[in-house]
């Protein structure tokens, strides 16, 4: 197996790479073919973004039809977020064809000046069957969309964004963040065993909640809304990350959790000795998991055994990140040539000098670990993380090699 790449920018690194049957495309802005956004308004940025994936699927031997999840980033004002998915759902609904792949919209900030939006997918290159997940009395959408809850693809398992919702799109548990929790990772459960698995199979899991305290009242947070999560993880639990951001699909929703997970016992516990912890003691959190030719590494931190922020400054943290990912790669005899997808969150403020300039540090470094042609990349600002004085978190995708 070799990873391929492609991209549809002039000279810049890959926006999709290849490689076991999947194609993981990093997050895609409304850009030419120089990398400048091209397209104003929501509906004409997401005509673009959408152009612009067909282009790369095209590239890679896929269409639009073999996406299995796809991840909507957006930024707008608070009492806007109705009208502005609004929009999006109608270009969408143009596109894709009933029952299409999993979605999951997160309000966040994005990295160009002008970007609405941005649009990462999770692709299914080779034809192994594919079942889907719709269990009876689930949550559902406000409004007729094409995407589903979920995918069985051989033995993975992709589950989009669940939600605490009821079977008509009604929030439940209105500014509660341990009821809309319980709902949110019981639906969790439920995708789960609706696939043939259940939390066990469970490799990589993400926690979005909004949250806009500071200092200890971060993480105090983050341990109420957590003790409730552990009633739903496995022990060990899966890898993933835990991201403080603006919000969701609904003003009134706390939280969302989404999932990959992989059926089969044969698995490795990627989980190095003397790393970063959790501020919960015996949490049996997980660092990553080996799974058949995939490596899931959970979003990484600069932090100290206590999860106390080590490095106040941006180049110091991303080194300390990029560090812990290669070390939990190589607790499965792997390294950076065998990563395939990184996702990015950082945060950063102020005026958008500011923000290219910390977003410039970062990619400096990461060329550090990743010289090459390197992976694809999702990156996106946050409002946070589960600890106080965090600037970043990365996770990574890795497939193994013949």
């Amino acid at each position: 197996m070799r990873m391929r790449s492609f991209s549809i920018v002039k000279d810049s690194a890959p926006q999709a790479v290849a490689a076991g049957g999947l194609l993981f495309v990093g997050g895609l802005m409304a850009t030419d073919d120089k990398g400048d956004i091209a397209a104003t308004g929501v509906a004409g940025q997401a005509r673009l973004i959408f152009e612009n994936l067909a282009r790369l699927l095209r590239q890679a031997g896929a269409s639009m039809a073999d996406i299995v999840k796809h991840n909507v980033y957006f930024t707008c004002e608070t009492d806007a977020v109705g009208a502005f998915l609004e929009e999006l759902d109608a270009v969408r609904a143009g596109i894709f064809s009933a029952p299409g792949p999993t979605t999951t919209e997160i309000r966040c900030g994005l990295d160009k000046p002008g970007a609405l939006l941005m649009i990462d997918a999770w692709v299914v290159t080779d034809d192994t069957p594919r079942e889907l997940l719709d269990p009876p009395g689930h949550w559902r959408w406000q409004r007729a969309l094409p995407f589903v809850q979920g995918w069985k693809v051989g033995d993975m398992l992709f589950i989009g964004g669940q939600r605490s919702l009821d079977s008509h799109g009604k929030v439940l548990g209105l500014g509660d963040i341990e009821v809309q929790t319980d709902e949110a990772f019981r639906n969790l459960d439920t995708m789960l065993r609706a696939g043939g698995g259940d939390r066990h199979s469970l490799m990589r899991q993400n926690t979005y909640f909004r949250f806009f305290g500071q200092g200890r009242e971060v993480t105090d947070y983050w341990e109420k809304m957590t003790n409730v999560r552990r009633r739903y993880m496995a022990v060990p639990s899966a890898a993933g990350a835990g991201l403080r951001i603006q919000g969701m699909g609904d003003a009134d929703e706390l939280i969302q959790v989404e999932g990959i997970g992989v059926l089969g016992e044969d698995k490795q516990r990627l989980q190095p000795a003397n790393h970063w912890d959790w501020s919960i003691p015996n949490t049996q959190f997980t660092q990553g998991w080996k799974i058949g030719r995939l490596a899931f590494i959970g979003g990484q931190i600069s932090a100290d055994d206590k999860a106390r922020a080590v490095g106040d400054d941006m180049e110091t943290q991303t080194r300390n990140v990029f560090n812990f990912i290669r070390r939990t790669l190589a607790e499965g005899g792997l390294d950076e040539s065998d990563v395939a997808k990184l996702y990015i969150y950082y945060h950063a403020e102020g005026d958008w000098p500011r923000i290219e300039a910390t977003r410039a540090v970062i990619e400096r470094v990461q060329r550090e670990f990743y010289p090459g042609a390197g992976p694809a990349v999702t990156a996106i600002r946050v409002a946070g993380f589960a600890f106080e004085n965090l600037l970043i978190e990365i996770e990574a995708m890795a497939v193994t090699r013949d």
